[in-house]
């Protein structure tokens, strides 16, 4: 079984500040199943999401990925 557990795209992303990224992300893995869980995002993200935003959002994919927990 998996478990997808997605940064918010209508909160977080588009409003949020890079650093609210970061603690959604670190909750999520802290919180989320020891095995089977899929990181990403609750839906399509949407135009008008910051740049830095993106970016902390894939460099906490790269760091979860290469790091696990």
């Amino acid at each position: 079984m998996i478990i997808w557990a997605g940064v918010s795209v209508t909160r977080t992303l588009p409003f949020g500040k890079p650093s609210d990224v970061k603690k959604e992300m670190e909750w999520l893995v802290e919180n989320g199943p020891k095995t089977g869980l899929f990181l990403g995002i609750s839906s399509s993200m949407v135009p008008g999401v910051s740049w830095d935003n993106v970016k902390t959002l894939i460099e906490g994919f790269e760091y979860y990925r290469t790091h696990g927990r």
